[in-house]
């Protein structure tokens, strides 16, 4: 699961507009860079690692569109 909560004076505009920051960071970032391999004790990103944490981010953006 992942929460948010924005600092009082946060530069976000709000919960769906951080979690779509983060989303097309992790997007620019894997185009960029990409995915590397590694064992799985290894600190990083690799292709499964950046799948589960964009489907984190789906999941996350459809809470917050179901509160709104």
């Amino acid at each position: 699961m992942l929460f948010v909560k924005l600092f009082k004076h946060s530069c976000f505009n709000n919960e769906q507009h951080f979690i779509d920051c983060l989303k097309d960071m992790v997007i620019e970032w894997e185009d960029m860079i990409g995915a590397k391999e590694m064992d799985k004790e290894d600190v990083g990103f690799n292709c499964e690692r950046l799948k589960e944490l964009k489907l984190m981010l789906r999941m996350e953006k459809e809470k917050i569109w179901h509160r709104l």
